[in-house]
């Protein structure tokens, strides 16, 4: 990393931590609506619910999530949507490149995909891992007010910015995840295909 994104990075963080604890609450805060009513299931995908453990939840502070397997014509996949009303008090989206290495899941790579919707082309993170012998391919990005974010720097200059503009520091993340013991390209197929289905869905139950 550059000294100049180095920077920014350090600017943006220090930033986050004094707006943030220094913006009131909205009175008129956007709810959003419950994650439990996301679709079962979406195009040939039919789903089963995987909830964590109350210590899990307790210890990444979401305040509403879903938690599913879909399975369809292909393998399997889990989607994961953790939504914050307020990020103010501690209790902020984790990224999985910090929690998956803790939970055994090596980094192989990762990379940003573009993703093809009805309204316009979205970037997302790509991550490769693995455990032993066993890869994966995760697909994720963090959701705000409409906006879709990649980048965890990004995601938190958003976070400061929209605390200052509507004293709202609600957000989300969204996870897709799927084996890639069929090939690395068949996994990104078929990942690909599953969250431009599940994008507009997501769009609905978020805060816009």
């Amino acid at each position: 990393m550059s000294f100049l994104r180095l920077f920014v990075a350090a600017l943006v963080l220090v930033g986050g931590i004094f707006a943030t604890h220094g913006i009131r609450p909205s009175p008129a805060a956007q709810t959003h609506r419950p994650l439990q009513e996301f679709p079962a299931a979406i195009a040939s995908w039919h789903s089963e619910d995987l909830p964590f453990d109350p210590e899990v939840v307790k210890e990444i502070g979401v305040d509403d999530y879903t938690n599913r397997e879909y399975v369809g014509n292909a393998r399997p996949i889990e989607l994961y949507i953790g939504y914050y009303k307020d990020q103010r008090s501690g209790d902020a989206i984790h990224s999985p490149k910090n929690c998956l290495p803790g939970s055994g899941w090596e980094p192989v790579r990762s990379a940003l995909l573009q993703i093809s919707t009805a309204d316009k082309p979205v970037l997302v993170n790509e991550y490769i891992v693995e455990k032993g012998a066993k890869r994966d391919l995760v697909l994720y990005w963090y959701q705000t007010r409409g906006r879709i974010v990649a980048s965890e720097y990004w995601a938190k200059f958003w976070l400061v910015a929209d605390g200052v503009r509507h004293r709202s520091t609600d957000g989300a993340m969204i996870r897709i995840w799927t084996t890639a013991e069929d090939g690395e390209e068949s996994a990104q197929i078929r990942a690909t295909d599953f969250a431009r289905r599940v994008y507009p869905q997501v769009y609905e139950f978020l805060p816009n």
